[in-house]
C-alpha cells in the first residue's frame, strides 16, 4: 500500500482548512468562521476519521435547530434521522458548504442567516413572523453516516433482504400455528373460502361492493368497513387496495366469503404504506365479504340516480337555507345594502375613508363569524389578531372575496353569505354543518 498518497488528501484537506478559516470572533466567541460567513464550533476535535462531507454525499445526521434560545425543530422527535443528498452551495455560506465543514462521526453547531437559508436554499416566499433576514439560526448537528450513492442502494438491498428474510419466518410460522393448509397460488396469496357465494362472478370492468378488514399478519387491525356500517365499492381490476386484494376477490361469488393472506410482495412491498402504518415488507391478513357484484350497465344506472338524489336534496336544502335566511333578516329589521350575483347579503355599517382593495392586493381584517343561530365560531378580535390574505386568489371562501372587495379601508360590514359562497354542502370541521349561512362582522383595517 503506498501511505504517501493516502497523506496527500490529508495534508490538502489541512491546508483548504486553513485557508478558509480566520480566528475567533467576538460576535459568537468559541465559534470559528469560514470566509464566506459561516460560524461553526466542532464539539469533537479527537475524530480521526477523515470520512468529510463533500458534494455528492449522502449524509445521515441527528438535527436540531433554532434561534439561541428556542428550538424550531428537533430531530429527535422523528421516528428516522435526518437523511440528505449534499449538493453544490445554492449561495456562498449555505447549509451545504456548511456541512462539508465536517467529517464522519463529527458532532457540533454552526449559526447561519434566517433570509438566505429559508428564502434560497428552501425557496420560501418569506420568513416566519418572528424573524429577519439577519435573524441567527443555531444547526446541532451529528454526523451519523457520510455515504455515496452506491453505497446507500448496497445497504437497502442488504437490509430488504433482511426484511424478506423475517417476512418469510413469520408467514411461515403463522400458516403452521393456525393449521392452515390451503396452498398459496402462483402469486403467494392464501386464499381460504369460508362461505361459498351464489351470486355473479367478478369480471374486468364490472363493479364491487365488499366489507373486509386488513390486519397485520397475526397483529394489529389496520381498517374495517364494519366501523363505517357500509360497504366500500370500486372498479375490479384497479388500483384499489392492492393486487392481492384484487386477485382474492376475483376467486369468489357474490355472497361469499374468504379469509386471505396477502405476502407484500402482492401488498405494498418494499415501500410499505401509510407513513410507516404498514411497514415494508409486511404480509397482511384480510376477511372479505363480496356483497355485490355490479355491472358496468347497473353501475351507471346507480349512480345516475345516486346524482339524481344528491341533487334534489341539495335543492332542498337550499331552499331550506333560504326560508332561514329571509326570517333572519326579518326578525332582525335588516335591509341589505346591496345583494350580490349567488345571494351575498352586504349590509354597510361604517363608511371607510381609504383605498377599496382590487384582485391581487393583501388586505388585513378583523372578523367575529356566527352561524344564523347567533353561535360564534371563529373571532379574529378574541384572538387579538387581524386575519390577512389575498382579494381573489381563492384564499378564502367565495363570499370573503366577494364582500370584502365591497369594503373600502376603515370601514365596517356585516357579511351575510349563503352556503353556496361558503362551505357549501362540506361544512367545516366539526363548528359549521352543512349548508350553513355564515354571518360575518367585519372591519377592514388595512389594504396594502
Amino acid at each position: 500500500m503506498n501511505l504517501r498518497k493516502l497523506f496527500i488528501p490529508a495534508i490538502v484537506m489541512a491546508i483548504g482548512a486553513t485557508l478558509v478559516l480566520s480566528c475567533n470572533t467576538s460576535d459568537h466567541p468559541g465559534f470559528k468562521r469560514t470566509k464566506t460567513g459561516i460560524y461553526y464550533k466542532i464539539y469533537s476535535p479527537e475524530n480521526q476519521d477523515t470520512t468529510h462531507v463533500h458534494v455528492g454525499s449522502i449524509v445521515t445526521l441527528d438535527l436540531q435547530y433554532g434561534l439561541k434560545d428556542s428550538i424550531l425543530y428537533d430531530g429527535r422527535n422523528m421516528p428516522e434521522p435526518v437523511i440528505l443528498p449534499v449538493i453544490e452551495p445554492t449561495y456562498e455560506g449555505d447549509f451545504y458548504e456548511a456541512l462539508q465543514l465536517f467529517a464522519l462521526g463529527d458532532s457540533g453547531t454552526f449559526i447561519l442567516k434566517a433570509g438566505p437559508f429559508f428564502k434560497t436554499t428552501f425557496q420560501q416566499p418569506s420568513l416566519p413572523d418572528f424573524m429577519t433576514d439577519d435573524t441567527d439560526l443555531y444547526f446541532d448537528i451529528v454526523v451519523v453516516k457520510v455515504q455515496t450513492e452506491g453505497d446507500v442502494e448496497l445497504e437497502t438491498l442488504t437490509r430488504n433482504k433482511e426484511l424478506e428474510g423475517e417476512e418469510m419466518l413469520i408467514l411461515e410460522k403463522y400458516i403452521d400455528v393456525n393449521n392452515i393448509t390451503a396452498q398459496p397460488t402462483e402469486s403467494g396469496v392464501y386464499y381460504i373460502e369460508t362461505k361459498r357465494g351464489k351470486g355473479l362472478s367478478p369480471q374486468p370492468d364490472y363493479y364491487a361492493s365488499a366489507h373486509f378488514t386488513v390486519h397485520i399478519l397475526g397483529r394489529d387491525m389496520l381498517f374495517s368497513t364494519l366501523d363505517r356500517g357500509e360497504p366500500i365499492e370500486f372498479k375490479l381490476g384497479s388500483q384499489f387496495e392492492n393486487p392481492g386484494f384484487q386477485e382474492a376477490l376475483g376467486l369468489m361469488r357474490e355472497g361469499g366469503k374468504a379469509n386471505v393472506i396477502v405476502p407484500s410482495s402482492m401488498a405494498f412491498g418494499a415501500q410499505g404504506a401509510g407513513n410507516g402504518i404498514v411497514p415494508p415488507f409486511t404480509s397482511l391478513y384480510y376477511e372479505i365479504e363480496l356483497v355485490d357484484v355490479i355491472t358496468p350497465d347497473e353501475w351507471e344506472r346507480r349512480q345516475a340516480e345516486r346524482e339524481a338524489k344528491q341533487q334534489a336534496e341539495m335543492v332542498q336544502k337550499e331552499q331550506e337555507e333560504e326560508v332561514l335566511l329571509q326570517k333572519f333578516l326579518k326578525d332582525n329589521d335588516i335591509t341589505p345594502t346591496t345583494v350580490l350575483p349567488g345571494g351575498l347579503v352586504y349590509v354597510e355599517k361604517e363608511a371607510g375613508t381609504g383605498a377599496q382593495p382590487a384582485e391581487g392586493q393583501n388586505v388585513k381584517v378583523n372578523y367575529t363569524g356566527k352561524l344564523i343561530n347567533g353561535n360564534v365560531f371563529d373571532s379574529s378580535f378574541d384572538r387579538g389578531e387581524p386575519i390577512t390574505f389575498v382579494i381573489g386568489r381563492g384564499a378564502v371562501i367565495e363570499g370573503w372575496d366577494k364582500g370584502i372587495a365591497l369594503m373600502k379601508e376603515g370601514g365596517k360590514a356585516m357579511l351575510i353569505i349563503p352556503s353556496s359562497m361558503g362551505y357549501k354542502d362540506r361544512g367545516a370541521g366539526n363548528v359549521i354543518p352543512p349548508y350553513a349561512t355564515l354571518i360575518f362582522d367585519v372591519e377592514l383595517l388595512e389594504v396594502e
